[in-house]
């Protein structure tokens, strides 16, 4: 129980120093105008610190601006906040700048304030049931995992101490703004003083033995994700599957999104879920687009020069548009294989527009090359109207989620329209993501939306099922050859 108090303490202070961290790089820079850069930033500042929902910035207790953008209502601090070292205090329940509800802590420092959930400062993994919780040094509970007995808690925040009762077992810990404690029933304790347990030693120690040389032996045969990921990288086991586009006018596939996918040489995939963002969150991301860029030129080369109308998009991230690293890679591939630019679709993520002058640099290289520049997952982001039109940007992609909304009551349902109007506005076209039904399809296509993928054409496909699926598909219809 000391141990999984001292665990906590250990979360609840790491989260805390993250929002304080994000805090003090505000005050640093004396954002507090609330201009367009300065909303740009709370959003940068709110993607990179990984514990912060929100981040806020008051004048005179008053909310100006928050991460999604200008506070037009009249949203004030409330709550007394609890005192922290350093110039910085907590405040419970949402502190007046979001709904109780959501269970939200704030923590401030001057006019800027960081939401974190309540939650995260008692998310500590533990291997039977228990009780974790944090408090202000004078008593006051912060964050509890369940419910607890109000008397034991207020006991175990006034010191350090560890002991039982008829019921539990509990120990906590002090530090410099904290205090956390855990709790078990004891119960699940009081196999320790039972009088078999001596007669259970010697198998329990064949056990433990056995499990250590397994993990030993496992641990062996399989390295971490980052040995295994970097193996992989190493030895090129990254494929590309393809899931094709469609053209909803005329229901021809005139191209497919290249999908990363890892097969171990055991034969078990990895899902692009798991690697991918650890690929961006170390270093591995530009290896990864490198031999996805190579793969797709050499899969489609052949296809790509026969029908000069058939596209291949490739996903780039946002640490590839901060290098720029991949352009020249494209370059010389498509040299190299005779394929055209403008054959090589680049699909961003609006994460890729925090950076938006770097973004805008990158992007503008590679339209110039002949690249068609496509946003992808457009409406889960922060893009704007405003950033979409100074951004060298060809083709919007629908979200999934916006599509699954056609034809529901949902409040998302709502924003489709309004997603497709602005693309008109912009002049740009448009991809529709995940379309699953013949309904979903037919309101995209009278609304103007020109191109579609999802599973009710297709799952992205290996590259000889594609090219099958792409000539099947577009059987008797008029293609451009070379």
């Amino acid at each position: 129980m000391a141990d999984y108090a001292d665990w906590t303490l250990q979360r609840g202070d790491l989260n805390i120093s993250r929002a304080r961290a994000a805090l003090d790089l505000l005050a640093s820079e004396q954002r507090q105008t609330c201009s367009p850069d300065d909303i740009a930033r709370l959003q940068e500042l709110t993607t990179d610190a990984l514990s912060v929902e929100e981040i806020a910035i008051t004048s005179s207790g008053r909310v100006i601006c928050n991460t999604w953008g200008l506070v037009r209502n009249e949203m004030r601090l409330t709550e007394k906040s609890i005192p922290l070292s350093d110039g910085y205090s907590l405040r419970l329940n949402g502190g007046g700048i979001s709904t109780p509800s959501n269970g939200m802590v704030v923590v401030s420092h001057g006019d800027y304030h960081a939401l974190l959930k309540r939650a995260r400062l008692v998310d500590v993994l533990h291997d039977t049931p228990m009780l974790l919780g944090i408090a202000s040094l004078d008593g006051q509970p912060i964050a509890l995992s369940g419910d607890a007995d109000p008397e034991l808690v207020s006991r175990l925040v006034k010191e350090e101490t560890s002991g039982f009762n008829e019921s539990e077992v509990f120990a906590s810990r002090r530090g410099k703004d904290f205090a956390a404690f855990a709790i078990s029933n004891r119960s699940v304790a009081d196999w320790r003083t039972d009088s078999e347990l001596w007669k259970m030693v010697p198998i329990g120690v064949g056990i433990s033995l056995a499990l250590i040389a397994l993990i030993v032996w496992v641990s062996r045969q399989r390295l971490s994700l980052a040995g295994e990921l970097a193996t992989g990288l190493h030895k090129k086991e990254l494929l590309a599957h393809y899931q094709p586009i469609i053209e909803l006018s005329s229901g021809r596939c005139i191209g497919a999104e290249a999908l990363v996918r890892w097969q171990k040489p055991d034969g078990t995939w990895v899902r692009p879920d798991l690697f991918v963002p650890f690929a961006e969150q170390n270093g591995m991301i530009g290896q990864v687009t490198a031999i996805m860029i190579q793969n797709v030129i050499l899969n489609m080369k052949t296809a790509l020069a026969e029908h000069r109308d058939m596209h291949i998009a490739i996903n780039i991230s946002p640490q590839d548009l901060e290098s720029g690293q991949f352009l020249t890679l494209i370059t010389d591939e498509i040299h190299a294989a005779d394929v055209q630019a403008s054959q090589v679709w680049l699909e961003v993520t609006e994460r890729g527009f925090i950076h938006a002058d770097i973004a805008r640099t990158t992007l503008a290289k590679a339209r110039d090359a002949g690249h068609v520049i496509a946003i992808d997952d457009f409406g889960t982001g922060y893009s704007s109207l405003s950033l979409l039109e100074s951004l060298p940007i060809t083709v919007l992609k629908i979200d999934k989620s916006f599509v699954d909304a056609i034809g529901r009551n949902a409040a998302t349902s709502l924003v489709t329209p309004h997603i497709i109007e602005m693309a008109h506005s912009l002049k740009l076209k448009m991809v529709a993501e995940g379309i699953e039904t013949a309904e979903q399809e037919t309101i995209l296509r009278q609304s103007g939306v020109q191109f579609g993928q999802g599973w009710l054409y297709s799952k992205a496909l290996p590259f000889e099922e594609f090219i099958t699926f792409y000539e099947k598909r577009n059987a008797g219809q008029k293609t451009v050859r070379r």
